[in-house]
């Protein structure tokens, strides 16, 4: 058969993954050998074409941070058109938490956007390092938080190159570069925070973990206290904590800013 797949053999192989996702959560046994023979039989396709396009599947779901069916190890060479139709299979079924929605499909568009040009290697070059200037943070506003905190807020890694200038209220303008408005997070926990799955509880300024990280090597840091910066005017403001706390959905918080 043609090596084209269609829609309805993708939408298959992501329901029975899902449906593997959801024996595994319950710790209920099942035979991964027997689900890619039925996908083959009825659909006159190779058993292990299933097997490697569950593998692609398991990517996406690690890329956006989710739990994957064990035994089936993550592989990412997956052409874009492909990646793009699982992704939107995959949503539409909402396995994915929104943040990691918006994360896989941001994905799958920059697969596209950046196929490789081998004659502008230097144009590529130029184009990363200034995509690590853009995500590090506006120059000054990460200075100011580098010489109030030194360190990660949340880890204490203090390797500069880094270390990101986080905002907690969304950029808006100059205004917003406010140092109370600000944390100096490792890449990773930036990431994390911008997208709602830490937060600092605005009283007690402890270091808050949704529950997907619960698993995960980040979960040393549920509890813990946020580091303070060296000058008390560079502390992080409630008002701003509070706002990040509230749009934290997993997150109980006694007030509501959000409106």
């Amino acid at each position: 058969m043609s090596d084209g797949w269609s829609d309805k053999e993708l939408a298959a192989s992501v329901e029975a993954y899902r449906e593997m996702l959801k024996k595994q959560a319950k710790e209920q046994t099942f035979v991964k050998s027997h689900i890619y023979r039925g996908l083959a039989e009825r659909f006159g396709r190779d058993e292990g074409a299933f097997e490697r396009r569950m593998q692609n599947i398991s990517a996406i779901y690690e890329a956006s941070g989710q739990e994957w069916v064990k035994g089936l190890k993550p592989q990412r060479n997956i052409g874009t058109a492909i990646k793009a139709r699982l992704i939107e299979m995959i949503n539409s079924r909402s396995d994915l938490s929104p943040a990691a929605q918006e994360l896989a499909l941001a994905e799958a568009q920059a697969d596209q956007d950046d196929a490789f040009d081998p004659i502008n290697i230097e144009d590529a070059r130029n184009r990363v390092v200034a995509s690590i200037v853009r995500r590090r943070g506006q120059a000054a506003f990460r200075k100011e938080l580098l010489a109030a905190y030194g360190k990660c807020a949340i880890t204490g890694c203090d390797q500069v190159e880094v270390l990101e200038a986080a905002h907690i209220h969304p950029y808006m303008g100059q205004q917003t570069h406010s140092v109370s408005n600000g944390l100096l997070l490792r890449a990773d926990l930036h990431t994390l925070f911008d997208l709602y799955l830490i937060a600092i509880e605005p009283g007690t300024r402890l270091i808050r973990l949704a529950p997907a990280l619960s698993q995960s090597d980040y979960a040393q840091y549920e509890g813990m206290p946020l580091n303070t910066p060296a000058s008390p005017s560079a502390m992080a403001s409630l008002k701003a904590l509070q706002w990040h706390a509230d749009h934290c959905t997993w997150l109980k918080s006694p007030t509501d800013s959000s409106g």
